[in-house]
């Protein structure tokens, strides 16, 4: 090796030795008699003190790749933020692998380089200790998933990535064939299928680090290409499963950041989108919903009859709730096609705001014992009467404003959540549409809404969400023949299309099939 130690392992036991270390120039301070220069790689700093005579002879520049010699010593001046802040480096000989330009921006966490520039020089922002750090952690991440996944009897197998194009919600990414011009292989979007039929073929709990692809707009949490910890199980139910992924995320964050993570919650999808406003709703905070329909059913107040009204309190902010707040809340509201909000205030025992005086003296009653008011509180109604859901999303999202307002979020905390009995079916333009890939399985219970209306119709799907954030999605799957031709036929697909599409899935599928399940990270 052409280094004894690394720039992040040094430290007061080992001064005296002689040690040879390899990195890159982070920073260059010249003291005149003396010049300090800051090595880094991938595991750290160390602090090199060279003579300024030998320094002239061997000049060192930002991001030069060398070779230290030299003697470990106690620093004259400990610097407390590093590991290896107490010793320095004297150095007895440098040698210089490769000199390096001026970079376009400073290898450092903290950066003004705009994100392009960035990218377009990937290769040196890599060299930033806090992208290090992301791969570290991925790293173990991915390690630690596969000790866990390895110990509770799952085999890894790998899928194809050249496949037959199926319909799992987003465009597929197309290769043409060399050699049968004019016909394409697709990217998978996930190993779906694949996994399936590994559990009819007897692979009976199956894992894979799987890359995806889809051909979809971008957003904050979405990439064309992306990984995805890929798991199926067979002979399950719901339970299961989840005892599976809250088992490996706990073995994760302990073991990539030692956080002893909870046991998670479970609440219904309907639960969510009510008291919530979020299918993937932030437990660190309280700032619940209110339906409060039933108080004003025989209400005088136009906006208010015939409609959906959920509420919100927000306690002790009504005081610094600002025109320009809420005219702000309000352009969020647009964005739900919801009109405006009513903001009312609780000051010396009375509700106040412009609306108030629409009220009844029971309505304002009722409202004081639901929302339980208390001085300075502030109010928050919507109303909408034509979609509950997109309603309650909409005061979801006034509720994280308000969060963020009050400091309510901590970044120290993970409140970790299952999602469970989502609906399968939706409405769009009087049709119906899948709210989930066409493999979910309906629960037992709810089969005969297929027949009658399927948006009534629940799942065995689960969702895993930690602080707000979708870790994973799945479900147990159908494995009767039967009732996945009847979600197919639900969703408009012809015999044609489903021999087409999915025959050889149906054919599988009558050979035996084992109720299984899974998700992905």
């Amino acid at each position: 090796m052409l280094r004894t130690k690394t720039c992040g392992e040094l430290t007061e036991a080992n001064v005296g030795e002689k040690v040879t270390l390899c990195g890159w120039v982070s920073k260059v301070r010249n003291l005149g008699f003396l010049v300090f220069v800051d090595l880094r790689d991938r595991y750290g700093i160390t602090q090199i003190s060279i003579d300024a005579k030998e320094f002239e002879k061997e000049p060192l520049k930002s991001e030069y790749c060398v070779q230290v010699e030299g003697e470990v010593i106690l620093r004259s001046s400990p610097n407390k933020n590093i590991p290896t802040g107490l010793i320095e480096i004297k150095a007895e000989k440098i040698k210089v692998f490769s000199e390096s330009l001026l970079p376009p921006f400073i290898i450092a966490d903290k950066t003004d380089a705009l994100e392009d520039t960035r990218l377009k020089s990937r290769y040196l922002d890599l060299r930033r200790p806090t992208l290090q750090k992301n791969l570290v952690l991925r790293a173990k991440m991915i390690q630690s998933f596969h000790h866990y996944f390895d110990e509770n009897g799952f085999l890894e197998v790998e899928t194809p990535t050249l496949i037959k194009s199926t319909p799992e919600g987003a465009r597929d990414y197309l290769v043409p064939s060399r050699t049968k011009p004019g016909c394409f292989y697709a990217l998978p979007q996930s190993p779906q299928i694949y996994k399936q039929l590994l559990m009819v073929g007897n692979i009976d709990r199956y894992y894979q680090v799987a890359r995806c692809y889809r051909d979809e707009d971008l957003r904050a949490d979405r990439q064309p290409e992306f990984t995805q910890l890929d798991v199926e199980m067979s002979f399950v139910e719901r339970q299961d499963v989840l005892n599976i992924i809250q088992g490996s995320l706990k073995k994760v964050f302990k073991d990539t950041i030692d956080v002893d993570l909870e046991d998670f919650a479970v609440l219904p999808y309907s639960e969510c989108i009510s008291k919530y406003g979020s299918d993937k709703p932030d437990l660190r905070y309280e700032l619940f919903l209110h339906d409060i329909d039933n108080i004003f059913e025989n209400t005088n107040f136009a906006p208010f009859k015939n409609t959906h009204i959920k509420g919100l309190k927000v306690p002790g902010y009504g005081p610094s709730c600002t025109r320009k707040m809420q005219d702000n809340d309000n352009l969020l509201l647009k964005n739900y096609h919801i009109r405006s909000a009513i903001f009312l205030k609780y000051n010396a025992g009375q509700l106040t705001g412009s609306a108030v005086k629409n009220f009844s003296q029971e309505e304002i009653d009722k409202l004081n014992k639901e929302f339980d008011l208390q001085e300075n509180d502030l109010l928050i109604l919507v109303e909408n009467n034509e979609d509950y859901t997109n309603l309650s999303m909409a005061l979801g999202a006034i509720r994280k404003e308000y969060a963020e307002r009050l400091n309510l979020v901590d970044d120290n905390v993970y409140k970790p959540l299952f999602v469970i009995d989502w609906p399968i079916f939706g409405r769009e333009n009087g049709e119906i549409v899948s709210l989930s890939n066409p493999f979910t399985r309906p629960r037992d219970e709810d089969l005969h809404y297929l027949d009658t209306d399927p948006t009534k119709a629940l799942s065995y799907a689960y969702d895993t969400v930690i602080n707000g954030i979708e870790l994973s999605s799945g479900s147990l799957r159908i494995y009767d023949s039967k009732v996945q031709q009847k979600i197919f036929e639900i969703l408009g697909f012809t015999d044609e299309d489903i021999e087409k599409k999915f025959g050889f899935f149906i054919d599988a599928l009558k050979f035996g099939t084992p109720p299984h399940g899974g998700f992905g990270f």
